[in-house]
């Protein structure tokens, strides 16, 4: 009896407890206060808008919405949308695609180190809300390209396109007209090649990843 008890008490002891699921991190509720309609779900948080790419003396101080906890977490690490409308076409091995289309895994044009065009999977996606009020740069270059990309976004160089002007180069070309559109989608889109420059082409004008130049 005693040998039988011990036993049972061993496997008892050696039996591992069931695995507690991971917490989910806590919401912010900081600005709650901000967001007047109610939180569409329960994870949401309330985030300041980005407003216009370039804020100018006398704009009204951007708003407030409520973001999914992914695209708050997007938001905190990427920081406001610097990235591509939705209609934008990246050109891949199999002919340009729209960027929503994209996924990790898929194939896409980069430039390599020493400046060759090369095949390359896409590593990463995302995207990100904007606000009402978020604008575009829209450039069109004297071979009749038209790029269009958030004012934060990096050329090749990695400088933002905002500060570009007009008569500067641009893939290859010169820029003829430059100006700020507004931006009637919802979100904007960016992926990242694989490769070291985080180089491919938008609308055949080519451009730097968005993440390449905030992961580096």
């Amino acid at each position: 009896m005693r040998l039988y008890s011990f036993l049972a008490l061993a496997a008892i002891a050696c039996t591992p407890a069931a695995a507690k699921p991971p917490s989910a991190p806590p919401i912010d509720t900081t600005n709650d206060a901000h967001c007047t309609d109610a939180r569409p779900g329960p994870t949401h948080e309330c985030v300041q808008e980005c407003g216009p790419p370039v804020a100018q003396q006398g704009d009204p101080p951007p708003g407030w919405q409520w973001l999914t906890a992914a695209d708050a977490a997007s938001r905190r690490q990427y920081g406001c949308p610097i990235c591509l409308p939705e209609d934008t076409r990246i050109a891949t091995p199999q002919g340009d695609r729209p960027i929503t289309t994209l996924a990790i895994g898929d194939e896409i044009w980069t430039l390599d180190e020493h400046g060759r065009r090369v095949r390359a999977r896409i590593i990463h996606v995302g995207s990100t809300p904007v606000g009402r009020a978020h604008q575009l740069v829209q450039a069109t270059l004297a071979d009749g390209r038209v790029m269009r990309a958030s004012a934060g976004h990096p050329d090749t160089a990695g400088l933002a396109v905002g500060g570009l002007a007009h008569g500067a180069t641009l893939s290859g070309s010169t820029i003829v007209a430059i100006e700020r559109v507004p931006y009637d989608g919802a979100r904007t889109h960016d992926v990242l090649p694989s490769g070291s420059t985080g180089i491919y082409w938008a609308d055949g004008v080519a451009l730097r990843s968005s993440f390449s130049s905030n992961d580096d």
